[in-house]
């Protein structure tokens, strides 16, 4: 039996629905049962915690053979003690093996604000005892079409504080594709694998990229972290500016700038690449997820 946490989220779904198309055993970890019955295959199994209830947790993971821990999200203090919260009741509960969603920069000097939570989810996972998988994740392409290449931008710019550093973007549904081949396989894979899209581009280059495939002109500007900060201060929570800014501040220091085979390695074809990805989205006339998973 395979459980996946965050099973509502967009990669958490994805995730369960390419498992229960393999034909495995799946059960799903939700906070509210109504709506996960609305958005999951009706055949998932539904384990109803929360990543902040530690005796949830160990009973949620019950009977699991196999966890899919889906990073957690909003400020950096929660999302490190639900990702601790849930590796204890995983070793607790006796698992298996856990397949883990983590982020390809994690290196103890670099200034993104989420480096230290999954610096210390990934330590974590090599003392809880459980087998693991870690799957570090590329930027999404999602993300980047949703939050820095809004296509009512009035200005024809845009602003990031990234410099000249390059991302190999990837999208949610591919890293939910090779999440759910390691979950389905757990004994094949050890160790972590880097999750990227096959080519590194520059903004500006994604700027071009994006105007190709949808016909709206989009010029890219490098800009001081200050001003990205007070531009994302005007029209984001927290933790999200500097969260942001500092993603940026990684970028810049080309923490990004590479591309891993690893998804071919584990789903046996090539990602999606960051263009045919827009154009899916344009054809479809949707825009990507919100910041949750």
């Amino acid at each position: 039996m395979i459980l996946v946490t965050g099973a509502t989220g967009h990669v958490g779904r994805a995730v369960v629905g390419g498992l229960v198309s393999r034909g495995c055993d799946v059960a799903a970890m939700v906070r509210d049962a109504g709506a996960a019955r609305r958005l999951l295959p009706p055949e998932t199994m539904l384990r109803v915690a929360d990543y902040e209830d530690f005796e949830a947790l160990t009973r949620a993971f019950e009977g699991i053979d196999n966890l899919v821990l889906v990073s957690s999200d909003g400020d950096a203090d929660t999302a490190l003690r639900h990702h601790a919260n849930a590796i204890d009741a995983a070793a607790a509960a006796g698992i298996r093996h856990i397949t883990f969603t983590s982020i390809v920069d994690i290196d103890e000097r670099s200034p993104f604000y989420y480096a230290p939570v999954y610096r210390d989810a990934e330590r974590r996972l090599g003392l809880c005892g459980v087998p693991s998988t870690i799957l570090r994740c590329g930027l999404y392409s999602d993300f980047i079409l949703e939050y820095w290449l809004q296509p009512d931008r009035p200005s024809g710019e845009l602003v990031l504080p990234a410099g000249p550093g390059r991302v190999a973007p990837v999208s949610r549904e591919d890293v939910a594709a090779a999440v759910a081949a390691v979950a389905a396989r757990p004994g094949q894979y050890h160790g972590a694998y880097t999750i990227t899209g096959d080519e590194a581009l520059d903004f500006g280059g994604i700027a071009a990229t994006y105007g190709r495939a949808t016909g709206r002109r989009l010029h890219y500007r490098a800009c001081p972290a200050d001003e990205y900060m007070r531009l994302a201060t005007a029209r984001l929570e927290d933790p999200w500016p500097h969260a942001f800014t500092t993603l940026c501040m990684s970028i810049a220091e080309d923490r990004y700038d590479f591309v891993s085979r690893d998804f071919a390695t584990i789903t046996g074809r090539k990602p999606e690449g960051f263009e045919d990805y827009v154009l899916r989205q344009a054809a479809a006339g949707g825009r990507a997820d919100e910041p949750g998973k």
